[in-house]
């Protein structure tokens, strides 16, 4: 499931509208209707603007079923499914279920978070919840700091920066709605039905060398056109860093991710002991300098600061070499220390790419183990000072995947070579490993209108798969075996550890909150590196033709499973279980059956066109 994971049911009958509060009921022929609300569970943040879906189940099943005064889409099985308006703030959905003269009625409270809006214009005013730098941020000569905050439209605003510079410019930006990153990805790219903000100031300033060290806060200043004057302190402290002496600190998680800014995306991904050159601090993330031009940011909590005085990492590249397994081929560079890297895969031609930060190349010697078939004639380049590439070339068609990590100083990369893929007759598939991963577990998943679990739908498809897969001759692995299960990142080091050949995580959709769930329906599938593509087009075409749900896209997605694994590896969405009509079809052991046809259908596809 790939939109929200909803922790329980919460069942609420109420009394018959018709009874008043005290009155002693006496035995009727006919019970009042039950309604279930799956979701939202009372008390949950919503995190939509300006709609929410809701759905459960009523007894009887033709009693007449409305949210907020909306009637609900109501399906053979007794489900119904309804999108009604809602407003920011704490929020009470108000269900009812008309049978036979009665009624019951269901009262669901959540919260809506409060969307960004245009203060008011008849006052002056500087809003206090919507002003950065609002955490600790540390930066030094040649940064540029960048302020904001949201005022009264129409003004004349400044920052000053104490003991630096007073009364710097600040631009009013255009009126803009927020980005609702889930109706651009699920939905329709509409933004929210929501008005434009206005009143936004934004400046910044570039930190000079002769700006002193330590402490320096920052106050706003926002003018009316009449003259009066609001001003406010930035709640995040600012620190101006001396840039004379490195500071350096060392990695201490087994993997820890660097990204491409705070909060942002996922590029890097390092071994414990790796060390880096520390340069600023945006709240809970540290700055990393990797090269003049690149820096990743690192979560506080991932690294230790070494001595005052330690060196920042870097080293010669003397010796490169390469070492014929079995069932791989490693590339090992020698260093002094380990510094930080990162591999990227590429296609046309085949090749990986090796960039190791604060490596500078002295490369005489490249020893390749005489005869391996898998790589071609690697070459080294010193692409900026101190950045060091080793490029491989790969003698495939399809890449099956790596593992990147350090033995004492030395950088191993690790290339998995093609597996021994079967001809016909028979199935490409005979003699494979599949790693075969059941959504969720012990964790529920994502909850159908008539209250089932994910976690316990994904298991018989996996049952379902592996019984398929055997019988084509391939060998299976289980990631979790009926309720119980494991974490994401130990399910990658499972099938790592066993040397499966290809990954399937199982999984059952369901939408983030203010999506249309009428619209957006369908088959997906998921993949992250590169040698999981191929595979994720066969699979996705493969479902489409077979089980005849629309067709809800093929995505990259920074999905553990997928990320983590060093084997192609892709996660299946079949349908929607939030959805009743394809929560009824999961549930169809046909259809079950059909859609683990479609996945066997689509490894031999892909398997056929590796051989070729």
């Amino acid at each position: 499931m790939r939109g929200h994971r909803i922790a329980g049911i919460l069942w609420i009958i109420a009394l018959s509208a018709c009874c008043s509060p005290g009155l002693v009921l006496s035995q009727r022929a006919s019970a009042p209707p039950q309604l279930h609300v799956v979701y939202p569970r009372e008390g949950l943040s919503l995190l939509t603007t300006d709609s929410a879906f809701v759905f459960g189940n009523v007894l009887p099943k033709d009693a007449a079923v409305y949210i907020d005064g909306v009637k609900a889409r109501q399906y053979a099985n007794g489900t119904f499914l309804v999108v009604v308006p809602i407003s920011p703030g704490e929020y009470t959905f108000r269900g009812q279920a008309v049978a036979n003269g009665d009624t019951t009625s269901v009262l669901r409270t959540v919260t809506i978070p409060p969307y960004l809006t245009t203060g008011p214009e008849d006052s002056l005013g500087i809003d206090t919840s919507y002003v950065f730098p609002r955490r600790p941020l540390a930066l030094q000569a040649g940064d540029r700091i960048t302020v904001l905050f949201k005022g009264t439209p129409g003004g004349r605003a400044s920052f000053s920066i104490a003991n630096i510079a007073a009364d710097l410019p600040m631009a009013e930006k255009a009126p803009r709605r927020p980005f609702d990153w889930g109706d651009a990805v699920f939905g329709q790219e509409k933004p929210p039905a929501i008005p434009k903000v206005q009143g936004i100031y934004t400046g910044s300033y570039v930190i000079r060398e002769s700006d002193p060290t330590g402490i320096a806060p920052i106050r706003f200043r926002l003018t009316s056109q009449n003259g009066k004057i609001a001003t406010l302190l930035a709640p995040g402290e600012f620190q101006i860093l001396q840039n004379t002496i490195p500071r350096v600190a060392e990695l201490t998680r087994e993997i820890t991710v660097g990204r491409t800014g705070p909060r942002k995306g996922y590029y890097y991904f390092l071994p414990s002991g790796v060390r880096l050159w520390i340069t600023g601090r945006d709240g809970e993330f540290y700055r990393a300098r990797l090269s003049d031009v690149e820096n990743a940011w690192i979560p506080a909590n991932a690294l230790q600061f070494l001595a005052s005085g330690t060196l920042p990492p870097e080293s010669d590249i003397a010796v490169v070499r390469t070492q014929s397994l079995p069932q791989s081929t490693r590339i090992k560079v020698f260093l002094q220390e380990r510094l930080p890297f990162r591999v990227v895969q590429k296609v046309k031609p085949q090749q990986v790419i090796l960039t190791i930060f604060g490596g500078t190349a002295n490369t005489d010697w490249i020893r390749y183990d005489f005869g391996d078939p898998l790589i071609g004639a690697i070459r080294w380049q010193q692409t900026f000072d101190k950045v060091y590439d080793l490029v491989i070339p790969l003698n495939v068609k399809q890449q099956w995947g790596y593992r990147v990590f350090y033995e004492n100083n030395t950088l191993i990369l690790e290339i998995r070579r093609p597996p021994k893929i079967g001809g016909w007759p028979g199935s490409p598939l005979r003699g494979l490993l599949i790693a075969v991963d059941p959504g969720h577990g012990p964790d529920l998943g994502a909850i159908g209108p008539t209250g089932v679990p994910e976690k316990n739908v994904t298991i018989k498809y996996a049952y379902e798969l592996r019984d398929q897969l055997l019988k084509k001759g391939a060998r299976v692995l289980l990631t979790r075996e009926s309720t119980y299960g494991i974490n994401l990142a130990t399910r990658s080091k499972i099938a790592d550890a066993a040397n499966a050949n290809l990954f399937i995580s199982l999984h059952f959709n369901a939408l983030p909150d203010g999506v249309n769930p009428f619209i957006s329906r369908g088959t997906s599938s998921y993949y992250y590196h590169v040698q999981s593509y191929p595979l994720a087009v066969s699979i996705q075409k493969e479902l489409l033709q077979k089980i005849g749900l629309a067709d809800f896209g093929l995505y990259y997605d920074n999905l553990s499973v997928c990320r983590l694994t060093s084997m192609p590896s892709v996660l299946i969405e079949p349908a929607f279980i939030m959805h009743p009509i394809e929560e009824m079809r999961i549930h169809d052991p046909k259809f079950r059956r059909e859609t683990c046809q479609a996945i066997v259908a689509g490894l031999e596809a892909f398997l056929k066109k590796a051989k070729e």
